[in-house]
């Protein structure tokens, strides 16, 4: 992502095929399902556009100062519709500008790798199945999410939330209940689980694309190791999701010759 022609290839690629859509950020997606799990509808189905936002959604509408020239020559409400729909016409593509501008390190995919495993080894006794390094995940998603919210609840709280997302997934595995939390949870539990796996560069965000992936896309093209884990029978995604997940350049290549015929 530092290649200029690396960006700029992306750009129109991104431009090309989003028409005009991009997925919500993390706590969007993650406190519509936690609303899911408060309210028992986990049975509640959600559509596509659940998945999808615009992307001026995720900028928020910018205010403009007109310097008194609104008030004596544009009625207002015409001016702030006209303002709106030439913000949404904005292409995806703008998404990346602006982050490109945004200072800090962003694209470096080494960022908390260290502590992941750090974590992970410190912790590496304590997990005595693969059930309890998916609770301890799941725990952490909710436990961040609440944190993000500036909302107060307590460690009883979060379990229990935990536990009934869960019990669910485990007595309905083909439940397309709570997504996100899920590959998230399983994805991160089955790292923690495994002694021999340690995490590498840019894992949290190849999770995060899985996790907003796999309920409703057609195709994932990812690497290898993402592919192996997504495949893993013992946390089973397979079982709630029809996405089918494609590394390797050459099948990528087979992949999109086959839907082209």
């Amino acid at each position: 992502m530092t290649d200029p022609a690396t960006r700029e290839t992306l750009t129109r690629l991104v431009d090309e095929l989003s028409q005009g859509f991009c997925i919500p950020p993390f706590p969007d997606r993650v406190g519509s399902e936690l609303r899911k799990l408060r309210m028992g509808k986990l049975d509640e189905p959600e559509e596509l556009e659940d998945f999808l936002c615009s992307p001026i959604e995720l900028m928020g509408i910018p205010t403009i100062s007109t310097l008194g020239f609104l008030e004596s020559h544009v009625d207002k409400e015409t001016f702030n519709k006209a303002f709106f729909d030439a913000l949404s016409e904005l292409p995806f593509s703008f998404q990346l500008e602006v982050a490109g501008t945004y200072p800090g390190a962003k694209w470096d995919n080494s960022r908390g790798i260290a502590d992941l495993n750090g974590g992970k080894a410190a912790h590496q006794s304590e997990m005595v199945n693969l059930n309890t390094g998916i609770f301890v995940e799941l725990k952490g998603c909710i436990e961040a999410w609440f944190r993000e919210e500036v909302i107060t609840i307590s460690q009883q709280e979060v379990g229990l939330y935990a536990l009934q997302a869960q019990y669910h997934w485990h007595e309905t595995p083909a439940s397309r209940a709570l997504p996100t939390l899920r590959v998230l949870s399983s994805l991160y539990g089955l790292m923690r689980f495994d002694p021999q796996r340690r995490y590498q560069n840019g894992d949290p965000s190849d999770f995060m694309v899985a996790a907003s992936a796999l309920p409703v896309a057609d195709a994932l093209f990812t690497d290898r190791k993402l592919a192996n884990l997504l495949s893993d029978k013992r946390i089973g995604l397979d079982r709630f999701s029809d996405c089918t997940v494609v590394s390797g350049f050459e099948s990528m290549a087979m992949y999109l010759e086959e839907q082209l015929r």
